[in-house]
This record gives C-alpha cells, structure tokens and sequence, in this order.
C-alpha cells in the first residue's frame, strides 16, 4: 500500500511522458491511466464536478493562483501519510502528505517527537520546503535541519534518493528552497527527537496602550534570551499577548525569565506560567489551554486531524476521500474552518534591527482596519544558534519575522480597502527591513 502510494506521482508522470504524448487525450485521461485501484474515478476531480471548487482549493489559493491555471493537474498527497519508525526510534520512514498533528501523536506511541511546527493542519513537507519555523528551532534549528533524505519524483517521471550522499543538490534545494519547485516529495525521512518537559508562558495586555511599549521590549529582549526559549508575540487592534516555549525548563527558571524581562513592570499585565510540561501540552498551548496539566488531562483531539482537516469552503460541496484519523484511540479533531486570507512577512535582521519610530507606526497601522478585518501581527524571536546546511536564506541573519494577516472581504470596495492596506505597510516597511516580500491573498483554514 505505501509502495503504491508512493509510486503515484512518477506513475503520473511516465503517462502524460508517454502515452499522452501521442494523441492528446483530455488530461483526465491522462491521470486515469496513472492511477491504480478500483477507486480511481473517486480519486480524480474535474471541472465538471461540484467538488471541483473545494478539491482544488487545497489548504489555501495563493494571489497568484498556481494551482488553479487552466490545464494543469493539481496532485494531493494528503492520504500519503504513513509513519514507519525504526526499531532503534532515532528516525522515521513517513509519507510526505502526512500533517503534523497526525505525525505528532503517531510518534507518540514510541516515546519520541519530531522537530515541528505547532499547526496541527500545516503539511509536513510544505513546512520543510520552506525550511520549518517551530517553537524549539532557536536551540534546535528548523524543522528542514531534522530531514534525513527524501524520496522525489522529478519532472522526467524519476523517482530519486535525495540525501547528503546521493543528488546532495537536491537535498540542499528541497530543504527550504521553496515548496513544490524542484520535483514532487513522496517520502521524507527524519531524524527523531525526545523532547524534554518544558516550561510555557503565557502573557496578555488588554488595553490599548500598552502596545507598542510590550512589542518594543519584546523585539528588545526575546531574540537575545537563551536558546532554548523561543516566543512570539501577537499585536491586536487593542490587544497584544506574548506565548513562550522553554525546552527543558523549569517553572522557576521560566518565571525568573520573565520577571528579569521588564514586560511585568508594562501596564496591567496577566501571566500565566507552568512547568512539567508534556511536549503534546505545550504543542496545544494557546490553543486548547495555556496551562501546563497532568498529561492524563491534556486534551490533544485537536492535533487527531483527517487528512483534509477542513471545514468545506462557503457555499461549495466538499469533496471527501478516506478522511481517516492517525488514531481511534483518541477524538478526531474538528474541522478547521475557512477564511478569506491576506497575509504579509518580513525578517528584521541582527544588522538592521527596527528604530522606535518605525515600529510605533507599525504597531498603529494594525488598528487601523475595521473589525471584520481581524488584523493581526504574529512576531517570532529568531537568533537561531543551531547551525545547518540547507537552502534556507534567513538561518544567520535572522533576528526577528514579523507576520502580518487580516481576514479577506467577499465584498470587493472592502476587500480593496484592505489590499491597499498591505501594499502601503509593504511600501512603508520594506525600506526599513531591506530584501523581497511576497504578498499572499489565500484561503486559510483556522479553528
């Protein structure tokens, strides 16, 4: 089964380079002679079809609308989601469309873990591609650092082993060069990791004023604080909260952190701090809890995803296909619902940091949009210390990533207004911060 899944792409491949060359046949055609399995039609969506919309969506539809140009064949590897760990649990054989909460808890019944992102819905292989933020990676490194080898198929319908000793090229460019751009990732393998217990942080302002001085003593302190603390901070129209890992910390060092940090002394601050912390507990923190608890009452359904973990898309039929969870043992989470998304990202870097002024004025453009817009600004703390050999730019220089997004209009004045506002932070930002920025609108799924 998992040989045959694998084998799907360079199987599509071979046919559109073979028998589709001859006499042009519909691309439908193309994909059925790939296909294998008495549920071949079930697996293949058209234009015809009105699951057409929800199917080609995929997790988000960038401006650009790459998987969505006419012609084209979009392949999901969703249902490639094994995981094959070996009989010492130091690394792990997993399908590439596998997300990671799936991987997450699968690798829980060996006691061990995988340097990850904290999105239980976020592909696995899309996370290495472009390198692999995580909330461990300033001791750990990124996500793409933990990448053993990785099985490909290129465009001439070839499966290759991609590692340090065989096409290193390829394996240098698939680890954070870009996702979906150097050939079609079927099988990752990865080295395994047993994280300890932690400590986390949870801190939050609720008036409007306290802002910029928290974001300021954030970007101030955080990047410069021990590797293995890693946070990040989220600007509100009137709100602003700071979340913080602390692996292998304790609850006293985590609070001696803190009350070191100066942010205690802003405003009328609410913390919450807890320690013991299981690696699943922290992984849920901000979004199921922002406790450390006993590790018999850590609700962790949310990390049980499907592999299309989402809620259909407005008004269009849902297209389903073996929606199967890792695990039984445990409640499948619920769907994650669409939204209209715009989002925006810059790296601040350690020879270029943010003046007051600048960052003032940031912190007031992300009050500046209605409420529908939901405007918020995610910043994480880099400084990453873990040195690494891949295709990821940012691992040296980068200080700080600033994350901008707002919830999409269906209404086409509103959705205006709200375009114009990312243009103008991109006109307003980029020259402090230097390098290029691509501005996405997509369709993003959240709970």
């Amino acid at each position: 089964m998992y040989q045959r899944a694998i084998l799907l792409p360079s199987l599509l491949a071979h046919a559109f380079l073979t028998s589709c060359k001859a006499i042009p046949p519909s691309l439908k055609d193309c994909a059925i002679q790939a296909l294998r399995g008495s549920d071949a039609a079930q697996r293949i969506v058209t234009p015809q079809d009105d699951t057409y919309i929800d199917a080609r969506l995929g997790e988000k539809i960038h401006f650009s609308s790459y998987s969505a140009l006419t012609n084209t064949l979009v392949i999901d590897l969703g249902h490639i989601n094994y995981v094959e760990v070996s009989n010492n649990r130091k690394t792990a054989r997993v399908g590439a469309g596998i997300r990671l909460g799936a991987l997450y808890l699968a690798l829980d019944q060996y006691n061990t873990s995988f340097v990850g992102g904290i999105c239980p819905t976020v592909g696995l292989t899309g996370l290495v591609g472009v390198g692999g933020f995580n909330m461990q990676m300033r001791a750990l490194g990124v996500s793409s650092d933990h990448v053993l080898s990785a099985k490909v198929v290129t465009a001439d319908g070839e499966t290759l082993t991609a590692s340090a000793t065989s096409n290193p090229d390829l394996f240098w460019a698939i680890r954070g060069g870009g996702g979906g751009t150097y050939g079609v990732v079927v099988e990752l393998t990865l080295q395994l990791t047993q994280l300890p217990r932690s400590a986390m942080v949870d801190l939050s302002w609720n008036k409007t004023e306290s802002r910029f001085p928290v974001a300021k003593r954030f970007l101030e302190w955080a990047p410069r604080q021990p590797k293995e603390f890693t946070s990040q901070i989220n600007v509100y129209k009137s709100t602003v909260q700071i979340v913080g890992w602390y692996l292998g910390g304790s609850k006293k060092q985590l609070q001696a952190l803190i009350n070191d940090s100066g942010l205690l002394e802003i405003g009328e601050p609410h913390s919450q701090i807890g320690g013991n912390c299981s690696t699943d507990n922290s992984r849920v923190f901000g979004f199921v809890t922002s406790e450390c608890l006993p590790d018999d009452n850590v609700d962790t359904s949310i990390l049980n995803v499907v592999p299309d973990p989402f809620a259909k898309y407005e008004d269009s039929v849902q297209f389903t296909y073996a929606e199967n969870p890792i695990t039984t043992s445990r409640a499948t989470a619920e769907p994650w619902s669409r939204f209209r998304r715009l989002s925006k990202s810059f790296f601040v870097q350690k020879d270029n940091l943010l003046g007051d002024d600048i960052l003032r004025e940031v912190v007031d453009r992300v009050a500046q949009l209605d409420d529908a817009a939901q405007v918020w600004a995610e910043w994480h703390a880099w400084n990453i210390s873990a040195k690494g050999n891949s295709a990821f730019a940012w691992r040296d220089q980068a200080y700080a990533h600033l994350e901008f997004q707002a919830h999409g209009s269906n209404d086409s004045a509103t959705q205006a207004v709200y375009e114009k506002w990312f243009t103008d932070l991109e006109s307003y930002l980029r020259p402090a911060v230097g390098c290029v920025v691509q501005l996405s609108l997509s369709l993003l799924r959240r709970p």
